[in-house]
């Protein structure tokens, strides 16, 4: 079987994934406006030869493909199509955002690394698995390409799950082409803290929400500690926003300054969580972390008003016309190396003369559908999933966004190869 899989990505033009690669990139696609990426995804399928090609009520691109006579496992290859905002004037004038520009052996462009190039592989690797020896696989691979996902890790990708019911899933953001067995989740905290508005000339007179505020930061940047777990590290909790809102002080615009202290501020926190953390184990840690500092406080001011403390929410309507609001949390999660899809993935990789090496994501992807998935669907709990993609994480978000096309070339290696492994009849 590795020879054939090595036989056919050698021979296989490669330059039609380029090209698929660059017309993605071309297109914008903001979350919430996939629809241009998502049609071209259904011409290319069906040029493919898909058995199938939809997309769902999220609007998610779904494409299926036979093996066999199907009858085998499910195999689901997945990838974003939104991308964030590029700002043209920040860009190289040669390598602008929608450019898709092929310079010294790499593809430029939003959504190259994160995550368009590994979206157009995919597709071509689920058609190469198609040509591999009649007999030799049995089963079905699904290439989904999710929306709003930079907005909701996993949210219209439990859709897709929903409907396939894979065994197995492959999420496609950056490994540099290792088997990453973990992620991190994500989690936003808005806290408001109140304060009582008086003329600045009364100094420490009065409750300042500015200085209650430093208080808070403090705790979490010299008082927490966090254990470190094995591939990922420790649970990050950065502070990441900061501001007096509208009405919140005596400017002129309704904010601060103007000799004011001011009546309230809000501070956000990003959080990276580990597996076992839940949103109710996280709003514990926030909370227990402040309350001493919130103590000192209530003893001092008799007036003293509790800070508000709660996840932050998003709203986005997809391109399809589903209207989403969801707080902003998506769970951690890791695979045992004793898993099948691990252990296939790596041998699979091996015969391809690969390397097989394990790896963790930092941050955070779709992948996070998968504990909700489990959760809302306990006789399903067998699903497996691990992380395979081109590029490194590091490239994603960033001006003159690249991918190189050797990574191009061994993920579409890559996908072949444990996809055979995974399916093998």
């Amino acid at each position: 079987m590795s020879q054939s899989v090595s036989n056919l990505v050698e021979q296989y033009d490669f330059s039609k994934v380029l090209r698929f690669a660059q017309e993605l990139i071309q297109v914008p696609s903001l979350s919430g406006q996939e629809r241009a990426a998502v049609d071209l995804c259904l011409h290319q399928a069906e040029g493919l030869g898909f058995d199938e090609v939809s997309f769902d009520r999220m609007g998610n691109f779904i494409g299926r493909m036979k093996l066999g006579n199907g009858a085998g496992k499910k195999l689901l290859l997945t990838g974003h199509l939104d991308t964030v905002n590029a700002d043209p004037a920040l860009w190289a004038p040669e390598t602008g955002p929608h450019s898709a520009v092929i310079r010294d052996d790499k593809l430029y462009g939003r959504g190259a690394s994160d995550m368009k190039g590994a979206v157009a592989i995919m597709l071509h690797a689920a058609h190469l698995l198609k040509q591999l020896p009649p007999g030799s696989l049995v089963g079905e691979v699904i290439v989904v390409g999710t929306v709003v996902e930079e907005l909701f890790e996993g949210v219209c990708f439990m859709e897709a799950l929903d409907e396939i019911r894979p065994d197995f899933v492959i999420v496609g953001e950056a490994t540099s082409c290792k088997v990453n067995i973990a992620q991190r989740g994500r989690a936003e905290i808005l806290i408001t803290v109140f304060g009582a508005s008086k003329h600045a000339s009364v100094g420490r007179t009065t409750i300042n929400p500015i200085e209650q505020v430093a208080y808070v930061i403090d705790a979490f940047h010299r008082g927490y500690q966090c254990e470190a777990v094995e591939l990922l590290g420790k649970r990050n909790i950065v502070p990441t926003d900061i501001k007096i809102p509208v009405g919140g002080g005596g400017g002129l615009d309704g904010r601060g300054g103007n000799s004011t202290v001011p009546n309230r501020l809000e501070l956000t926190y990003d959080l990276r969580t580990l597996p076992g953390d839940t949103a109710e184990s996280i709003m514990k840690l926030i909370k227990d972390n402040l309350d001493p500092v919130f103590a000192k406080s209530k003893d001092k001011y008799p007036s003293f008003q509790e800070a508000d403390i709660v996840f932050g929410r998003e709203r986005c309507q997809t391109f399809t016309g589903v209207s989403l609001e969801q707080d902003k949390y998506a769970p951690a999660w890791m695979t045992p190396e004793t898993d099948e899809i691990v252990t296939k993935a790596l041998s699979g990789l091996g015969q391809a003369e690969l390397p097989a090496e394990i790896g963790a994501y930092k941050f955070c992807t779709d992948g996070s559908a998968i504990p909700w998935y489990r959760e809302q669907f306990p006789d399903r709990d067998d699903i497996q999933i691990i992380g395979f993609g081109p590029s490194e994480e590091t490239l994603a978000h960033v001006n003159n966004e690249f991918i190189e096309l050797d990574q191009m070339k061994q993920a579409l290696r890559g996908y072949l190869a444990i996809g055979a492994e995974l399916l093998k009849a």
